[in-house]
Formats: structure tokens, C-alpha cells, sequence
């Protein structure tokens, strides 16, 4: 096949560029060329800026079998993509996020539970919102073959975002104690990375995925307390996790002057169902906490 991926340098993108190539698709690459990646040999690279509709309308003008798009976060960066891709791709298949459904009291959280549409949802989450409402809407209106997948928090090699999996790490080998607000006991739920890129494989050439979404969790949710020991097995250590009350939690951001401290959902639990996927995508995970977080260390 021949292989669109809009991202593609880093994390996600790079380990679904990976996956892509190690089964002999011809892979291309778009992204604004500023992220040094070590990609596969034969790779495509292709530079635009998505911010500038006019440098993405010069460069993409071939066709493909698929396309996915790792690195979009607001609609005005999808159009263009979108725009030149009409009629012009097999299947589209966009990085959403969990973050878009909105707050309930229930357990799991499904596909069809509402969205977070409010101001209490936070930009990152409407703007994804928005995204999946575009694309459903082409999709409904104009046959453009468009697919969502949803991940919760991300985990694995090659993360660039250093507060997570990696700053624990960091710690613990310093011997240092780990500090958690409230009693470390509210779930959350993660994905491996390698899981993540075999979900987007799965879904591929599935019509009857077009105008769908699908979200792609790990077996398992997991409190705070459960993912510190998680990686405190990885590295055969024993951590000292050091719970504060929310209070002083808020006066440890504004004394220290940054913005987070424990980099997961603490508030409410959030534990989601990988059902849907199973059944339409035939994909599960196979990475449960322990081997994915040891995998990773």
C-alpha cells in the first residue's frame, strides 16, 4: 500500500512509520521537517508547515491507500489536510484522544457516552471534539473515508513528554520518593504505544469503520499507587510514595512555579472499554501494565 503519515517523527507517529514499513508498505512522511528522526531506511520525507494551508496544498497532491494524521489538534489544521485528501485516499484515520468524553459517573466509559462540548473540558479536548465532528461530517456528507481512534495516556519508548513514565523512572533511580496528591487510589488507564500503532494497522481497509470511532486502551486501568509500583517492579526497586492532601498539592504548584508535579488523572477515575475495537477492528492489546511498563524501562 501506499502510506500517508502526517506526524510520523516521533512517538506515535514514528512507531506506527515502524510498523508500517516492517510490513513493506510505502511509507511517506509530513511533517515541518524541525524534529531530527531516526526513521526507516526508504521513508519519504515531505515538509509543510499544516498551520499554512498553501505549503500543505503543494505538497500533497499524490494519491494513497491510506493516510493517518498523528499530529492534529485543531480543526483549522485539518482542513487543508482533509481538503487535498478528498477523494484522493482509501481510508483517513485520525489520533484522537479520551479526553473528549465528557465527565460521568459511570464505568466504563463507552463510544457512545457524550462528548465534553463545555469550557470545563479545556481546549485540548474540545479542539479534538471538533476534529472528530469535522470529519464525521465530511464522512456523513461527502464519503470521506474517515476513521477515530481514541487513546488514552500514551505510554512507552520514545515518549517526549518527560513528566511521564521517564521522570518516575528518573526518580526512583535517584532513590528520590514520589509524590502523589490525594490517596493515589482513583483509576486511570493507559495504551501501550506498540498496541496503539497495531490498533491503527487493524483498522485499515474497513469500510465499515468509515464515519466510526473506536477507542484503544490496555487491558487494565490502574490507580496511581498500582502505577508506581508497576514501575518500581520494572527497575527492581521499591518505591516511597509520599501522598499531600489537594490542598497542598495547588500551593506546591504555585510555590515551585510549574505546572504539573504527578502527570495523571487524580480528581476522578477514568476506565474505558476496548469492546467496540474487539469486535469491529478484531484488535486487542497485548501488552498488560507489568510487561508494557518492563518493555519500556
Amino acid at each position: 500500500m501506499k502510506v500517508l503519515v502526517i506526524g510520523g517523527s516521533r512517538f506515535i507517529g514514528l512507531h506506527l512509520v515502524r510498523l508500517l514499513h516492517s510490513r513493506g508498505h510505502e511509507v511517506s512522511v509530513l511533517n515541518r521537517g524541525q524534529t531530527p528522526a531516526d526513521l526507516p531506511n526508504g521513508v519519504t520525507r515531505v515538509h509543510a508547515d499544516r498551520s499554512e494551508p498553501a505549503q500543505v496544498r503543494a505538497v500533497l497532491k499524490d494519491e494513497y491507500d491510506v493516510a493517518f494524521d498523528t499530529s492534529c489538534y485543531t480543526t483549522d489544521a485539518l482542513q487543508p489536510v482533509v481538503d487535498c485528501l478528498r477523494g484522493r485516499v482509501g481510508h483517513f484515520l485520525f489520533c484522537s484522544t479520551t479526553s473528549v468524553y465528557a465527565p460521568t459517573d459511570l464505568a466504563p466509559i463507552e463510544e457512545d457516552f457524550p462528548l465534553s462540548r463545555d469550557e470545563v473540558a479545556g481546549d485540548y479536548a474540545r479542539n479534538k471534539v471538533r476534529c472528530e465532528d469535522m470529519l464525521m461530517e465530511e464522512s456523513g456528507k461527502n464519503g470521506f473515508p474517515a476513521t477515530v481512534i481514541r487513546p488514552p495516556v500514551v505510554y512507552g519508548p520514545d515518549n517526549y513528554i518527560p513528566e511521564r513514565e521517564f521522570s518516575f523512572f528518573a526518580r526512583l533511580q535517584r532513590q528520590r520518593p514520589i509524590i502523589m496528591p490525594g490517596d493515589g487510589n482513583v483509576f486511570f488507564h493507559s495504551v501501550h504505544v506498540g498496541d496503539l500503532a497495531a490498533a491503527f494497522v487493524a483498522a485499515v481497509g474497513r469500510k465499515s469503520t468509515f464515519g466510526q470511532a473506536y477507542t484503544a486502551c490496555g487491558p487494565h486501568a490502574i490507580t496511581g499507587n498500582g502505577w508506581v509500583s508497576v514501575v518500581g517492579e520494572a527497575m527492581g526497586v521499591v518505591p516511597e510514595i509520599v501522598h499531600v492532601s489537594p490542598e497542598r498539592y495547588e500551593a506546591m504548584h504555585r510555590e515551585l512555579g510549574i505546572a504539573e508535579v504527578y502527570p495523571f488523572e487524580w480528581t476522578r477515575s477514568r476506565v474505558y472499554l476496548n469492546g467496540k475495537a474487539g469486535r469491529e477492528l478484531e484488535w486487542s492489546p497485548g501488552y498488560k501494565m507489568a510487561d508494557g511498563m518492563s518493555m519500556t524501562y
